[in-house]
């Protein structure tokens, strides 16, 4: 009788309760990382770089593009100092060494740029190139403020970001003047001094704050996001926010990096436009090269090397440190 009473319950629950609506399977981020960091490989100079590419197409090597390289590439458990990275026998982490002491000088957040990226990779920050690049970095800061840049917000988080990868303890200053700079409107801005937010530096001081960092504050964050959902394009994507323009992956990306990271779900019904998450959109801008376009628009897709080296950092979180392929397909001469 029990269980003719639970068998009755159970259909009537079946045909009483409304089913939610089904939500679309998430995005599997692995295959295009796999195929982006492919792309990457082509990339790589022969001195073991990457550069920007010249008006006619030739690449110039450059200390700010192989950091965030060799940082990426750590993010997702590669080996930038292995043989997989090496050039002409030389790594990509041996040519950051070779790029940086003209590059850094005595700037906290360049000097942050090239140590959370050696750090990373298993280089010591305190003797790389010639440098101390954690020397360098405490060297600017500023009780005072907080600071580790008069100014420039964005090259603050780079300079935090280096000591917390190094093993380093940030002051709690240091923190205090990221959270005591969020903006009115819900977001951070690249400089110290605004009234209004971009997007990009939203992203990154949410990556630092509430990813890095571990920093409990979730009506700060909650705030951020409400800004990065009224900032997201009808389209879906997002520009950098205080300058017109279309949905760009590098902003897209530091977006989605920054919600994952404060714990808000990209894929979520506030972030979905037109049927795809944020995730999907940011997917969207990959080519069946590997390679991430700037603006998916004719003439607006470079910085190509750029803007995938963003989406990779933003998307390096969904697989926990692994690299998602190894590739044994690279022809010889690229070794």
């Amino acid at each position: 009788m029990r269980n003719r009473a639970f068998l009755l319950l159970t259909i009537w629950l079946a045909f009483s309760v409304p089913a939610l609506p089904a939500r679309a399977a998430d995005p599997q981020p692995a295959p295009a990382v796999c195929r982006a960091v492919n792309w990457l490989a082509v990339q790589q100079l022969p001195d073991g770089s990457f550069g920007l590419r010249r008006p006619d197409g030739s690449a110039m090597p450059s200390a700010s593009v192989t950091a965030d390289a060799v940082y990426v590439l750590a993010l997702l458990g590669e080996q930038p100092a292995g043989p997989r990275w090496t050039r002409g026998g030389r790594s990509a982490l041996d040519a950051l060494a070779a790029l940086a002491p003209a590059y850094v000088y005595s700037d906290a957040g360049q000097a942050g740029k090239v140590g959370r990226a050696v750090a990373l990779a298993g280089g010591n920050p305190q003797a790389f190139g010639g440098l101390d690049l954690i020397g360098i970095i405490q060297a600017a800061y500023d009780p005072a403020t907080g600071r580790y840049h008069p100014t420039l917000l964005y090259r603050h988080t780079l300079a935090v970001e280096a000591l917390l990868r190094a093993g380093v303890a940030a002051p709690p200053a240091s923190l205090t003047a990221l959270q005591t700079s969020q903006v009115a409107d819900g977001g951070w801005f690249w400089a110290f001094t605004s009234a209004q937010s971009d997007v990009d530096t939203t992203g990154r001081v949410l990556m630092l704050l509430a990813g890095l960092s571990a920093i409990q504050a979730p009506t700060a964050y909650g705030r951020a996001a409400d800004y990065l959902a009224i900032m997201q394009a009808t389209a879906g994507g997002w520009a950098v926010g205080y300058l017109p323009g279309s949905p760009n992956a590098n902003s897209t990306a530091l977006a989605v990096g920054g919600l994952r990271a404060a714990g808000f779900d990209p894929q979520a019904a506030r972030f979905q436009k037109n049927g795809q998450g944020a995730l999907d959109q940011l997917l969207a801008f990959q080519e069946a090269s590997g390679a991430f376009v700037y603006i998916a628009e004719a003439g607006k897709e470079e910085s190509r090397i750029m803007a995938t080296l963003d989406a990779l950092t933003a998307l390096a979180p969904y697989l926990a440190g692994q690299s998602p392929c190894r590739s044994f397909y690279l022809p010889v001469f690229l070794k």
